[in-house]
């Protein structure tokens, strides 16, 4: 067992794939002699294996499951190392000041041992969360002591790591050619050691460095051997910040196309990472609840078979006290009387916790259903967010980036801000749909109707269209040709509206067109949005209201968030109204929905054609002809 962890330990820097198998193997025989020790450390060399897969989150857990069995042990030398290993994964979780509270009381039980190694490798990890928190005196510091020890034991590898932070520091601090030899030794440590992400990292820095300092060819030789050492390694994290210094060094270099690839490509890479991390969060509370649950079902479980046991032993006494008592009827009968008043009592009290555990039950369902409620809300907020909102703000960032350092013209910026624009302007439209869809989601909206003039509003929202619209010279036609007052919530009809007609735009092609026109009746009016746009495929059509997560893109890659029409069906029941859709795939689409009339409502002749051109725009007014 022993050995097996050791191979375990030794394999790491070179194969973590190698590491979990020896420690599964390490894990299974210690847990069959019932081998604490064995299991505490076999535990840990699985989360060093999480790490190489970049599971921080599976990591930690693991390394204080494993630290809980040190404390029980009261093994000091593990809890000092563990300790450690907590701090670091909180640094790479970017948690820098809940590390410190381990990293030091690792270094206070490693002092207390009298452990150099092991005091300068923990030195090592508070430098590192000083770092994280920008304090780069305190972690320079910090990074010096534990390279004296290291000298003085000649440890090359722990060098390596030690040197690799005090480059970072002073990169930090913009103090490059300070940075320059720090990582140039750290490489040469890190390949003396065969540490193959060490090298990868090493490589990383050295590029940036040298682009900081003007060297562009060195630049491009260091990332470049990164990115071959890395396809091995297949670490998600070093390919986002090969990319990232990429950017970097195609700026500087006057090749802004290929700096904002790659600025896209770390971007994409980051909102994959954010996602997983999300996903991986998510599991990781299910198992935890999971777990939890049936730790609970265990307990009520225990204790209905200690019930259960105190019946039995009850009525054994019983079957023994009968026999004894056979001399004396009245003795017996007495007896038996006062058991059977004891298991009336037992039953009482059985049923009673089963009474118990019945409601315990129901309350827990009660609750399941409610986080599963709001789990649907948040992975809904939480992929838009993710998915649909990030993309437009990091494509922002990254033209901003540009244009702040002077890399980019403006001649050049107005050709991407046109694109820019319409993201924006569809962004904002999926921000106001997502926060209403969330407060109806969460019991937060109420419906306040009112009579108001649908034609007003529907006036605005055309004048708020129009720039959309002008994008792809699409013709815009309203007949309503007088005020119609109607009863309703005017915000809840305004967003129907906009969402209805834009929708109608984004499906439409460049000059086509789409029309609103309205049917009434003695009670009600219906408003009807025709397209002559691509349409909506039969397979699809049960989708469009559904609660499903459904969004395509538009003719020109419009984008949304799937979210629109739900929302309009929604609010068009809550008052009072009916909402459906006609389509033909690569016809067009019409979208009808009916509104209470109000009492109030008087004809009044009015009404008005828009028609957006690419370059021009004009209005005909349409006289009534009833």
């Amino acid at each position: 067992m022993r050995l097996l962890n050791e191979e375990a330990r030794k394999a790491f820097p070179k194969n973590p794939a190698r590491t979990e198998e020896y420690a599964h193997a390490a894990m299974a025989l210690s847990d069959s002699l019932h081998f604490k020790q064995g299991i505490m450390w076999a535990t840990r060399n699985l989360a060093l294996s999480e790490n190489g897969k970049g599971n921080l989150e599976k990591q930690l857990d693991l390394t204080i499951n494993s630290l809980k069995i040190a404390e029980e042990l009261n093994d000091l030398h593990a809890t000092g190392i563990l300790n450690t290993d907590i701090g670091n994964i909180l640094v790479e979780q970017d948690q820098p000041r809940q590390a410190l509270h381990y990293q030091k009381k690792a270094l206070r039980i490693k002092q207390s041992l009298g452990q150099p190694g092991e005091i300068a490798r923990t030195l090592n990890s508070i430098g590192s969360s000083y770092i994280r928190m920008n304090m780069p005196d305190s972690a320079l510091y910090f990074m010096l002591e534990s390279e004296k020890i290291k000298l003085a034991l000649n440890d090359h590898q722990g060098l390596a790591v030690t040197y690799e932070n005090i480059g970072l520091i002073y990169l930090q601090q913009k103090k490059y050619a300070l940075a320059l030899p720090y990582f140039d030794i750290s490489e040469q440590y890190y390949k003396e050691s065969d540490h193959l992400n060490g090298l990868v990292k090493s490589h990383l820095n050295i590029g940036l460095v040298h682009t900081m300092l003007h060297h562009y060819e060195e630049a491009q030789q260091h990332l470049s051997e990164a990115a071959l050492l890395n396809s091995t390694l297949k670490n998600a994290k070093n390919t986002m910040i090969y990319h990232k210094n990429m950017a970097v060094l195609d700026s500087a270099r006057g090749d802004y196309a290929a700096a904002l690839a790659n600025f896209r490509q770390f971007s994409l890479l980051n909102e994959e990472m954010f996602s997983l991390e999300k996903a991986k969060f998510i599991a990781n509370t299910k198992e935890k609840y999971e777990t939890e649950k049936k730790q609970h079902e265990n307990k009520l479980l225990r204790k209905e078979q200690q019930l259960h046991l105190a019946t039995i032993h009850q009525q054994r006494i019983l079957v023994i006290f009968c026999s004894m008592l056979l001399l004396g009827l009245f003795i017996v009968t007495a007896v038996l009387y006062l058991m059977y008043r004891r298991q009336q009592d037992l039953y009482k009290q059985l049923n009673l916790r089963n009474t118990q555990v019945q409601q315990q039950n129901r309350i827990i369902l009660e609750q399941n259903t409610a986080l599963g409620n709001g789990n649907q809300v948040k992975d809904k907020i939480f992929s838009v967010i993710s998915h649909d909102l990030r993309s437009p703000l990091a494509i922002l960032e990254g033209l901003l980036f540009l244009l702040r350092d002077e890399k980019m013209s403006e001649e050049q910026f107005r050709i991407f801000s046109h694109e820019l624009w319409r993201d924006v302007k569809n962004t904002a439209y999926m921000m106001d749909n997502l926060l209403q869809w969330a407060s109806s989601q969460m019991k937060g909206i109420h419906v306040t109707p009112d009579d108001f003039d649908i034609s007003n509003i529907l006036k605005n929202e055309f004048e708020l269209l129009q720039s959309m619209a002008r994008q792809k010279a699409i013709t815009l036609t309203h007949e309503l040709q007088r005020p119609i007052m109607v009863y309703a919530d005017p915000d809840m009809i305004r967003l129907v509206l906009r969402n209805l007609i834009s929708n109608a735009i984004k499906f439409t092609p460049i000059n086509g067109s789409v029309s609103i026109s309205y049917l009434l009746s003695p009670e009600k009016i219906e408003i009807v949005v025709q397209d002559t746009g691509v349409g909506i495929a039969l397979a699809d059509q049960v989708k469009v209201f559904s609660n499903i997560y459904y969004s395509t893109s538009g003719t020109q890659n419009e984008k949304g968030c799937g979210l629109g029409l739900p929302l309009s069906k929604d609010f068009i029941e809550r008052n009072n109204g009916k909402i459906w859709f006609n389509s033909s795939f690569g016809k067009g689409t019409s979208f009808h929905f009916t509104l209470p009339l109000s009492a109030e409502e008087e004809p009044v002749s009015r009404g008005y054609t828009i028609i957006v051109k690419e370059g021009q725009q004009y209005t005909e007014n349409v006289l009534d002809n009833n």
